[in-house]
């Protein structure tokens, strides 16, 4: 997250594009008129192949100067109801949610409720190792504790209703990575950890004093707690994941009470913004509290936001993804704009185009992205890239060992027993990790045999062929 690299590291730690739809945009005047065209028919054009290839479908929201030039739709809220994507769509924000949840922290140390540099274990009596770890180290993810979302058992224990207690006991008695202060390690643990030291300083369940103290106050109607399936909510979102060479399917099921504090959080584009307003003044949190947010407390990291350079402008942001769910807030905050991309699609798309979209919203040059519709590939050649594959040390999983597999027609990707990436063909060797969204090139010698795939996305990186 706190750069494309990070996100992916991230990423692979857990495993080891439909016509756009309704626009709105605020009120429309002669003096933004024209950038309103300009942006929206460059953000069609540059989307589009994302939307063919079923990598995305969304909401967008583009501002500067205070004013909101594009707010749009793209895609399906719902597939099988053919209900449209719209600025008013609620998604699922999964990790941005902890810019909420490092907000409502501070609030309560302005009320005198608690202190930075209380230990865990005033609101956990005999939590190991709390008297050593701080709020301030659950906030800075320099605690020490174990990513809550790496357990084998994960991915099966969030298809259910959890408590916050529940939650912390997985990992409560697992040993910490390092000693609390000592470097910084993302995870999600410290959040959970958070939101229930919201609900022991303030009383209130954490999606209540959320609601009551920043959403209420700034008018974000459509934003809440996903934590309870029960609850008929209009305009929601349903998630999906790519499948198979081009198609998406239902997202996997997922309780978001499990991401309590962490990640639980829905909201729409329009609600967001809203909360990029109130960061500019004191509508929330007071000037102090602010300072202490957007700090650098370890290099790049502050309360629940990253702080770095995207265009060689200053910039705060966060972005998330759980599944059938991508996101992503970016801040430029000497300029007063702001980008906001939700997706209800698991491809990691609005990572991908960030920086593109901010430079059509800055005039800059950016790079059009090809087509990416799926080719035809003989039956034989798939099977001639089909085998074991192994990464160097440099990969995100070092030397991490995979298999490209044929599957009805086209190539999969398997990382391990459990998790595959389908790959979309371009040619008849170069594929769409769809997942990943990340480009697979495969190489052969002078006698016609593969040797070798290089997977591009940021960086690129080659994987040997092992058998």
């Amino acid at each position: 997250m706190k750069s494309a690299k990070t996100f992916l590291i991230l990423i692979f730690s857990l495993i080891f594009f439909f016509p756009a739809n309704a626009a709105t945009g605020g009120d429309l005047d002669l003096k933004t008129a024209p950038e309103k065209s300009r942006l929206e028919a460059e953000v069609d054009g540059y989307i589009q192949p994302f939307i063919e290839a079923g990598g995305f479908s969304g909401a967008l929201l583009m501002a500067r100067g205070g004013k909101m030039l594009l707010a749009k739709g793209f895609g399906m809220a719902n597939y099988e109801l053919d209900v449209p994507n719209t600025p008013q769509t609620r998604f699922q924000i999964a990790s941005i949610s902890k810019t909420f949840t490092a907000a409502a922290i501070l609030l309560l140390e302005e009320r005198g409720k608690l202190k930075l540099a209380d230990p865990l274990t005033r609101f956990w009596p005999g939590y190991p190792n709390g008297d050593k770890i701080t709020v301030h180290h659950l906030l800075a993810h320099t605690s020490g504790i174990p990513n809550v979302n790496d357990f084998p058992d994960y991915d099966a224990k969030s298809k259910f209703p959890h408590t916050l207690e529940d939650i912390i006991s997985w990992f409560k008695d697992m040993p910490l990575g390092f000693a609390p202060g000592e470097k910084y390690a993302y995870s999600n643990s410290n959040y959970n950890l958070l939101a229930f030291i919201i609900e022991k300083a303030s009383g209130q369940k954490y999606e209540e004093f959320l609601k009551k103290t920043i959403f209420e106050p700034l008018g974000m109607n459509d934003t809440g707690d996903g934590g309870h399936p029960e609850i008929i909510l209009e305009n929601r979102a349903s998630g999906y994941s790519p499948a198979g060479a081009g198609g998406i399917e239902n997202a996997p099921v997922i309780n978001w009470s499990t991401k309590r504090g962490n990640g639980s959080l829905f909201s729409t584009v329009e609600d967001l913004y809203k909360w990029d307003r109130a960061l500019y003044g004191e509508k929330i949190i007071k000037k102090d509290s602010l300072e202490k947010l957007f700090k650098e407390h370890t290099p790049g990291v502050g309360y629940g936001w990253f702080i770095g350079k995207h265009l060689n402008r200053r910039v705060l942001y966060f972005n998330g993804r759980s599944p059938g769910f991508t996101s992503y807030l970016d801040r430029f905050i000497d300029d007063d704009a702001c980008i906001i991309i939700l997706s209800n699609n698991y491809a990691p798309v609005p990572h991908t185009i960030i920086s593109d979209i901010a430079a059509i919203l800055f005039g800059e040059k950016y790079n059009k992205p090809e087509s990416l519709k799926p080719v035809p590939v003989k039956s034989e050649d798939l099977e001639l890239l089909a085998g074991q594959y192994r990464f160097g040390k440099d990969f995100y999983r070092p030397e991490a060992a995979v298999s490209i597999e044929k599957k009805d027609g086209y190539l999969t990707m398997k990382w391990n027993e459990t998790f595959q990436s389908s790959l979309m063909a371009l040619s008849p060797t170069v594929f769409l990790d769809r997942y990943f969204w990340a480009k697979i090139s495969f190489e052969k010698n002078a006698r016609g045999k593969v040797t070798r795939f290089i997977w591009s996305n940021s960086q690129n990186y080659s994987a040997e062929k092992i058998r």
